[in-house]
């Protein structure tokens, strides 16, 4: 992991990495997008896979425009993410998954390529350091870049456009990138605007509420996925009664909590995680307030760790709401088990899919280049072509002639016209100190509602 002053390392991957897993993973199979991961994400929570690797540092060498030529030497990606500050836990997952796919790649070979690297510049979650890291790897002339949350991505993206360096986001659910994607931009998580689909669904139709209430942490990533679930609601002709913002680091919610009371709705979506969320929960429960309404949760705070914070009495009949396991999940979630001895944290599945995503894309052009990426990577990634998981499954059938649809571990990575992934999304319920599903709203239904 890089340091704290932001100075690039390049990871030297494969046969010459060693990582030793330690830490708490996220609950098994599902990626979180409400927030944006670094939006309404964890406040601090320690739902990582961390590692340590050998690296070493210094400058890559590029040619004109991003191309890194065709065949033969070493071939460097760059990862903008939070590695520090308070979302570091994020970069920890998803790291050490970009770091099994870019290995597995490595043994196949891509275009000649005998090793990849990753340079890895740190975000801490703020938008200039963020602005200043996309400039050190556009310098560098990386081909592409695995990017960052819902905090910083907004701020990226006419310098991603300006520049025309591809970047795939796999933890940005913010509706600000909804139509600003599709040649340069990507994401592996689908937007806010999906998730907030599924809860509009899922409390207007199966529970039959028509008044709902928003709270939310008071920043730009919770909001995006408040005002998601709140148009969906509205679409299908429900009622906003209230909405109210959670101060960071406030010692109390009873005001907040009364308020929403107030306002008399059925359901109230929260959209904050780990700390504000627990202390909100704390707050819920002595008020009685269960009594009143009952809560939806953003995906960010689904784990066992949370039910076991706030209690399974407390959590009992809880509703949240996550991007259902695509169909490389399981399989996944064992090679990841088999190399670091644990189950993947959140957001590391789509970590993966990008590395594959970006691999797959420069082999079905024939060339590791930035301006290949606009037309490769929807075209890997197509209903129709034959399916496939992995890197060798798709170089074997590229070789081959045929046309390939990649599969993801973290949803179906079919993109639309501005590079979103629309997929299937599963409404969860907190059951017995677990988090049970309660229904899975395949993508049609979805995207008719925003």
């Amino acid at each position: 992991m890089p340091g704290s002053d932001g100075n690039r390392a390049q990871t030297r991957l494969g046969r010459r990495t060693y990582l030793k897993s330690a830490g708490v993973a996220a609950l098994a199979g599902l990626a979180g997008c409400s927030g944006g991961g670094g939006g309404g994400g964890s406040d601090g929570e320690s739902t990582s896979t961390s590692g340590e690797s050998t690296s070493t540092s210094g400058e890559s060498t590029s040619t004109s425009g991003g191309s890194t030529g065709s065949s033969g030497g070493s071939l460097t990606i760059g990862a903008l993410q939070p590695f520090t500050g308070t979302y570091d836990w994020i970069g920890s997952n998803t790291k050490p998954a970009y770091e099994l796919a870019f290995t597995e790649i490595e043994n196949e070979g891509l275009l000649g390529r005998d090793t990849i690297e990753v340079n890895e510049q740190d975000t801490a979650v703020k938008p200039q350091k963020a602005k200043q890291g996309l400039s050190t790897l556009d310098a560098a002339g990386v081909p592409a870049v695995i990017g960052p949350s819902s905090s910083v991505m907004p701020s990226l993206i006419q310098q991603i456009q300006d520049a025309q360096i591809p970047l795939n986001t796999v933890m940005a659910g913010t509706i600000q990138l909804d139509d600003v994607g599709g040649e340069w931009l990507w994401r592996s998580v689908p937007s806010d605007a999906v998730g907030g689909a599924a809860a509009a669904l899922y409390a207007y139709d199966e529970l039959g509420h028509r008044n709902m209430a928003l709270t939310f942490k008071n920043d730009r990533g919770s909001q995006s996925f408040s005002e998601a679930v709140g148009a969906a609601f509205e679409a299908k002709g429900g009622t906003i009664e209230t909405k109210v913002p959670l101060p960071v680091n406030a010692n109390s919610y009873r005001s907040q909590i009364e308020e929403l009371m107030d306002a008399g709705p059925d359901i109230v979506q929260m959209t904050a995680a780990t700390e504000i969320s627990s202390l909100f929960v704390k707050n819920y429960n002595q008020l009685d307030a269960k009594e009143e309404f009952n809560l939806m949760l953003g995906n960010d705070v689904l784990t066992p760790d949370f039910i076991e914070t706030v209690g399974a009495d407390t959590a009992e009949g809880f509703i949240g709401q996550a991007p259902a396991p695509g169909p490389a999940s399981a399989q996944f979630r064992q090679k990841f088990n088999d190399t670091y001895g644990q189950e993947p944290g959140a957001f590391a599945a789509a970590a993966y899919d990008a590395a594959n995503l970006f691999a797959l894309a420069f082999q079905h052009a024939g060339e590791v280049a930035r301006d290949a990426i606009p037309e490769s990577l929807p075209a890997i990634a197509t209903p129709g072509g034959t399916e496939v998981t992995t890197f060798a499954e798709g170089k074997a059938e590229l070789e081959s002639g045929n046309e390939i649809n990649y599969t993801g571990a973290s949803n179906p990575q079919n993109f639309d016209e501005n590079g979103n992934v629309v997929g299937p999304f599963s409404v969860l319920k907190a059951t017995g100190g677990e988090w049970n599903s309660a229904v899975t709203y395949e993508a049609d239904p979805l995207t008719e509602v925003y």
